[in-house]
């Protein structure tokens, strides 16, 4: 027993030997904290606990400097109310450095066996209400909203026809406040990495709407030099783009739309016979206004004289439906006069468009019945419930495949494709022209309805020009909604409306 005391005494002093050097340089290296104690990662610096809780106290009063993708700005913790207890994080540490836990680190260097570190939580107070406001304010300054697809403003004279009329929408950055006050609180709670970046949410653009086509054709037509009234609305749906539809203008051969459909409703009967097939052909195809009276004729009971009683009951169908401001009251090419009908569209004095006393439409209503055909070939709509038993799908089809007829790329065709699906009429007179047509787009099928008036006379060429401007910005449009709002990514330009002009089939100018 008193061998293996002996020989344990001179271990010890062997041991006292050899570290007490390294022991005692251990020990007046010691700060006023022990070593391997850090504060929230902050190495203590000072002499003394007080100067080591100043310079603690320095270090995290620093401001920091806060991204906003890559605007940057600069945030004292004054002004959100951050304050570090640096008194309560030293007190905090200083019981690692008494008894035996002042000899840890060194012990750990002689047994090769590294102390673990002692890092005091970060002790600290802030204003939450001011954090969430110096966000907010932020926010406000530097978020950006997102924009929708809108239309290309192009140089007075140039045509729609030779790009794609509308950009991408754009999208927008958000900030995410929640993520954005830690990101924040970390960078204030650390002695080395002063620097938050912002948590940015991308808002994606809105779907496109049918305003921005509206805004890009107020352009167009305000540089036409008369009246223009125009009517879009994409079948069976509320969205529509007008400007001024409800003016009076003579009806022309757009008329002989709403005519084929009472023709339809009043006296056939599934397919037409050959007559009443070859009367709707030359009616479209030819703009025959000696066929469209015969129609009339039919509609009217048949026998000399019956095209008036056609026209009125044409009248009065249309009249039911709402449509108060179309009626015809003579036939074409006639000299017989009658009485002229008062409507809200020719009362209204702020327009004078010099329309036909006997035969007149508004391009909103023209258009619709157009849009209730449509509705009616794809199974419902208004003239399906207004006329059970009298209409049905099927026939509302053939009248689109008889209005189809009137095919020879000009007006409103022309900003279409030309392998696009379509169905229009046209018509004009010396000062007016007017053209309504239903085209299938990638996003479903469509109405316009557009309708002009310049005194005197209406040059062609410039009847051509916003006819086809407008018809192509609808075409763009409705490709625009079916892609999702994003442009094609090829755009082919549409030939120059101005171009010469090859017919398909003989024009017939439309009646007065």
């Amino acid at each position: 027993m008193r061998t293996l005391i002996f020989l344990l005494l001179i271990v010890l002093l062997i041991a006292g030997v050899m570290l007490g050097p390294s022991a005692y340089a251990f020990y007046r290296a010691q700060g006023p904290l022990p070593g391997g104690v850090t504060l929230s990662g902050l190495t203590p610096q000072g002499a003394t606990l007080e100067e080591i809780a100043r310079n603690a106290h320095d270090v995290f009063q620093q401001p920091v400097a806060v991204f906003y993708d890559q605007q940057r700005l600069i945030l004292r913790p004054a002004d959100i109310g951050f304050e570090v207890d640096v008194n309560a994080m030293v007190a905090e540490a200083v019981p690692y450095g008494q008894g035996v836990g002042f000899w840890r680190p060194f012990l750990g260097q002689v047994f090769d066996r590294p102390a673990q570190p002692v890092d005091i939580p970060l002790a600290y107070s802030l204003d939450q209400e001011k954090l969430a406001a110096w966000l907010y304010e932020a926010a406000q300054e530097y978020d950006t909203a997102a924009r929708p697809p809108y239309g290309v403003a192009l140089a007075p004279g140039v045509p729609f026809t030779s790009t794609f009329m509308f950009q991408a929408g754009q999208p927008g950055l958000e900030l995410e406040s929640n993520l954005s006050a830690q990101r924040v609180l970390a960078a204030l709670s650390s002695p080395t990495e002063r620097t938050a970046n912002l948590v940015l949410v991308e808002v994606p653009p809105p779907a496109p709407t049918i305003d921005e086509l509206e805004k890009l054709l107020v352009a167009r037509t305000n540089r036409f030099p008369g009246y223009v009234s125009l009517f879009i609305r994409q079948v069976g749906s509320d969205e529509e783009a007008a400007i001024d539809p409800d003016i009076a203008f003579s009806g022309m051969s757009t008329l002989k739309i709403p005519m084929a459909m009472e023709l339809y409703r009043s006296q056939v009967d599934g397919v037409p016979d050959i007559d009443t097939s070859k009367l709707l052909s030359e009616t479209f195809a030819l703009s025959s206004n000696f066929a469209a009276n015969l129609m009339l004729r039919q509609i009217g009971g048949g026998g000399v004289g019956a095209e008036w009683q056609g026209a009125l009951r044409m009248t009065e169908t249309l009249q039911g439906l709402g449509l108060q401001n179309t009626f015809m009251t003579t036939p074409y090419d006639t000299e017989r006069q009658t009485n002229a009908l008062v409507t809200p569209a020719n009362s209204d004095k702020t327009w004078d468009t010099k329309p036909d006393s006997y035969r007149q439409t508004t391009a909103k209503d023209i258009g619709l019945v157009l849009e209730w055909i449509t509705q009616c070939s794809q199974g419902g709509g208004t003239l399906l419930a207004a006329f059970p038993g009298q209409l049905t799908a099927d026939e509302c089809q053939q009248m689109l495949d008889y209005i189809a007829l009137d095919h020879n790329r000009i007006l409103l065709e022309t900003g279409v494709p030309a392998d696009a699906r379509y169905a229009h009429k046209h018509g004009f007179v010396s000062d007016a022209h007017g053209d309504v047509g239903v085209f299938w787009s990638a996003a479903g099928p469509y109405v316009v309805s557009l309708f002009i008036y310049k005194p005197g006379w209406m040059e062609w060429e410039l009847s051509s020009s916003i006819m086809a401007d407008v018809s192509k910005a609808a075409w763009d449009y409705f490709t625009l909604v079916a892609n999702g709002g994003q442009p094609p990514a090829v755009d082919t330009p549409l030939p120059d409306p101005a171009a010469p002009i090859t017919a398909t089939a003989p024009i017939t100018p439309a009646a007065p």
